[in-house]
């Protein structure tokens, strides 16, 4: 596949129609690890910068620390994504690899800046309807989440894959906030 913006717009369109043939036809493309990687890189650039944008929009002071801060921060975020898709499926009997779910996470995430990029517009142009942009973009991250790992792990029941997605996030997020509450990071109690 030619990396052009017109190649790149019809796979975010069928990623966001279709998203496991597109998954699948990410997977079939055979790109290289070290583009893999790249392209990860650049997704975590542009979440940062497009992340900082839209904060400054709404008003408020921007990151709290530098922006190499959060690009580590989007990058430690990324990664424990990628290591959980990959590890959860493969310990429930899928066959997806690390390099294949390091792509589809990197591209899934690029997806989701498509969102963004709507939701800075809104803000911009009808500040009312970024609440409801917001619910759209996490209702189609949940739908093309759960069809990226059934095309990655060979999964073939998408309520098993998103119920397992759901109960992942509990389990993960309960684990962080044991974690941060060891280091002293805990919210201050009331």
């Amino acid at each position: 596949m030619n990396l052009n913006a017109a190649n790149v717009s019809a796979l975010v369109r069928l990623t966001m129609t279709r998203p496991r043939e597109a998954a699948a036809r990410l997977l079939d493309m055979n790109i290289p690890d070290d583009a893999r990687w790249l392209g990860f890189v650049i997704v975590v650039v542009l979440s940062v910068i497009i992340g900082q944008i839209s904060v400054l929009l709404m008003g408020e002071e921007g990151f709290q620390g530098s922006m190499l801060f959060m690009a580590m921060f989007q990058t430690s975020i990324l990664l424990g994504m990628v290591v959980a898709v990959q590890g959860i499926g493969r310990a429930l009997g899928g066959g997806g690899t690390f390099p294949d779910t390091l792509m589809l996470v990197a591209w899934l995430q690029f997806v989701m800046l498509v969102f963004q990029l709507i939701q800075i517009v809104s803000l911009l142009i009808l500040p009312g309807i970024f609440g409801m942009i917001t619910i759209v973009a996490l209702v189609f991250f949940m739908w093309m989440l759960t069809n990226f790992i059934m095309a990655l792990h060979g999964f073939v029941s998408p309520i098993k894959v998103f119920v397992g997605i759901i109960f992942s996030f509990f389990g993960m997020a309960i684990v962080l906030a044991i974690l941060l509450g060891m280091m002293g990071l805990a919210p201050g109690g009331v």
